[in-house]
């Protein structure tokens, strides 16, 4: 799709399926539609409505410019080589090999790195919101490191669990900031899925990066064609 030049990618899926696409689909812009839970990047829209924005932008209705937003992503690398990136969170788990590839097991949780921090969310973002609010706009992540002896929060982190967590400490971190990953043999989850195996010879940092995938506002998109006269009313009367 990238080859052929597409305006537009639609993706049903969860944070991870929009994590994989990311890899790809350069500055394609992603109409991303949830179709599974734990999910901050893709959102939960009715289908008719994200395949007229879809139509909308491949039509050249509206210019992807105006409706498309840049997202953040988490780099994890070494020495300004990128290894693996995250679209919302990466999660550093002291464990010593892949199990599986959902985490199950939250005593283990170290370390948290995040694009965004928003009420209603759940997941792992949803600890982050219960300690400093970040938008996806917002030039700025927010890294927490667990343990015990410090705050005790309160977080929906998957669907009817909510589990209190302590929190050591946190940090709000600018673009471009490197925080190094503190634990190690551990795997880090990305996005809600068990991906990498750190040795404890590893030495490998995150940091916050604008060169995520940009993401459609399908509200937008749609009320910006209405005032261009994709109803057949004209568009911009004002009454």
């Amino acid at each position: 799709m990238r080859q052929e030049q597409v305006d537009c990618i639609v993706t049903l899926g969860g944070d991870g399926t929009n994590r994989v696409v990311s890899k790809g689909c350069g500055g394609i812009p992603l109409v991303a539609i949830s179709t599974g839970t734990n999910n901050v990047f893709s959102i939960m829209n009715e289908g008719t409505t994200a395949g007229i924005a879809a139509g909308i932008l491949a039509r050249k209705v509206v210019a992807a410019e105006e409706v498309a937003i840049p997202m953040k992503k988490i780099k994890i690398g070494a020495e300004d080589i990128e290894i693996d990136s995250a679209l919302i969170d990466a999660v550093v788990i002291t464990e010593s090999f892949i199990r599986s590839k959902a985490i199950w097991n939250w005593e283990k949780l170290k370390q948290i790195v995040l694009t965004q921090a928003k009420p209603g969310s759940i997941g792992i973002s949803s600890i982050g919101a219960a300690l400093y609010l970040v938008d996806c706009q917002d030039k700025f992540g927010l890294g927490i490191e667990l343990g015990p002896g410090g705050e005790k929060v309160k977080a929906p982190i998957a669907p009817g669990l909510i589990v209190e967590v302590e929190v050591k400490n946190y940090q709000v971190f600018a673009l471009g900031e490197k925080l190094p990953i503190r634990f190690s043999p551990s795997i880090i989850s990305l996005d809600g899925e068990r991906e990498l195996e750190i040795s404890e010879s590893d030495l490998l940092e995150m940091s916050l990066e604008m060169d995520g995938p940009r993401f459609v506002d399908i509200s937008k998109t749609i009320s910006q064609a209405a005032k261009k006269g994709f109803w057949g009313r004209g568009g911009n009367r004002i009454y």
